[in-house]
């Protein structure tokens, strides 16, 4: 669908110009990723630097790329994954990450290990000591991995089974971290260069909530707010962790909104959407480089499409919108009437957003919003 210049939009820039101001010039612009020619359908997860997009197509469940300009290339592989998160890419796009299935010597079953994509085949990574291994965050240069995995040894018939967090550079190998007293099993999804730093979540026996931790090494430190009140589960980081951005606490217990976090100023909540949920549950899918620009969505039942995730965009400046709203605000007419729309990752200088959803017609889509320059206005200055 060819994005059109929202209504609100034309009146917005209408009354700038009877009012004699400068009228933005729309640099936002939003480009719609195709399928590959044999069929199929694909949602997206992560977008690097220069706008290569990662993603798995369906039903097989193997690796797409999307690199600027160019089809869409089929890396294939055993994969399984978990949309919006899996596969991974580096900031710079030279490193692909995804779990797969390997095939032990002398096993009746496959295990799951993180592989890396070599640039024509998958190979497993090396220095994995747990149990069937997930990947869930790649540092911004490609040098550290973080995920979930079950312990190298089963426990005894009848006995709790525990996810345990770890972190994995080529020169550790796979590290497992702390878990927070009182915390029976964790995960660990996002982790910065040289994985000195991650943040993830922790849970109790039950499973029931997730709590936002983060890792100095391998020592845990909750996150708490100002209240010491307990956040939900830590999603993603900036490039050294210095800003950790999260989810809402899942049911009662704490806040269900999306936070932030620094070492400066603690936690801070984002708010809420107009017109939202007072109940809806808000996710921070991810982070620019300074904390002030924030993705994600948030869950809340629509009264045409019933359970409904819709994106939104956080700013320092702005507070948090609806991604609709957002896009018309730039002139770009799409997401309306969308059964689910989110916006699950973005470039670290905050110039390109990668959304996934689907539309009315229950059909996935995929797209790259540009930013970049949007703040130059046409009368040649900038405001």
């Amino acid at each position: 669908m060819k994005p059109s210049v929202h209504p609100h939009a034309r009146r917005f820039l209408l009354a700038l110009v009877l009012a004699g101001l400068p009228v933005p010039a729309l640099a936002a612009r939003l480009e719609e990723l195709p399928l590959p020619a044999g069929g199929g359908t694909a949602g997206v997860s992560n977008i690097a630097a220069d706008a290569t997009v990662v993603g798995t197509l369906w039903p097989v469940g193997e690796v797409l790329r999307w690199r600027p300009g160019q089809a869409p290339e089929n890396l294939g592989g055993d994969t399984y994954t978990l949309e919006n998160v899996i596969p991974l890419i580096s900031a710079d796009g030279a490193t692909i990450v995804a779990s797969h299935y390997f095939w032990t010597p002398g096993s009746d079953v496959p295990e799951a290990a993180p592989a890396v994509w070599d640039g024509s085949q998958w190979q497993r990574v090396p220095g994995i000591v747990l149990g069937d291994t997930t990947p869930f965050g790649i540092a911004d240069d490609g040098s550290a991995l973080a995920g979930a995995a079950y312990p190298a040894e089963p426990p005894p018939p009848g006995g709790f089974v525990s996810l345990l967090p770890w972190t994995w550079t080529a020169g550790t190998g796979q590290v497992v971290l702390d878990l927070p007293t009182g915390q029976e099993a964790g995960q660990a999804w996002a982790v910065s260069s040289g994985a000195t730093r991650a943040a993830g979540f922790t849970t109790s026996a039950s499973g029931a909530t997730r709590h936002g931790v983060r890792w100095e090494g391998s020592a845990a430190h909750p996150i708490l707010d100002g209240q010491g009140s307990a956040v939900g589960q830590a999603i993603a980081c900036n490039s050294d962790c210095s800003v950790i951005v999260g989810a809402g606490v899942e049911g009662s217990g704490g806040s269900p909104q999306a936070w932030r976090w620094t070492a400066a100023a603690g936690v801070s909540y984002l708010g809420t959407v107009a017109g939202a949920l007072p109940e809806a549950t808000y996710y921070a899918f991810d982070t620019n480089e300074a904390g002030t620009m924030i993705v994600g969505s948030y869950y809340t039942i629509d009264p045409l499409l019933g359970p409904s995730n819709r994106g939104f965009v956080w700013t320092a400046a702005g507070g948090i919108v609806d991604l609709v709203d957002f896009l018309a605000a730039r002139g770009i007419d799409y997401g309306e009437g969308f059964g689910d729309l989110v916006v699950n990752a973005m470039t670290r200088d905050g110039g390109k957003l990668l959304i996934n959803g689907m539309d009315g017609d229950f059909q996935r889509r995929r797209a790259v919003v540009h930013l970049d320059g949007e703040a130059i206005f046409a009368d040649g200055f900038e405001h």
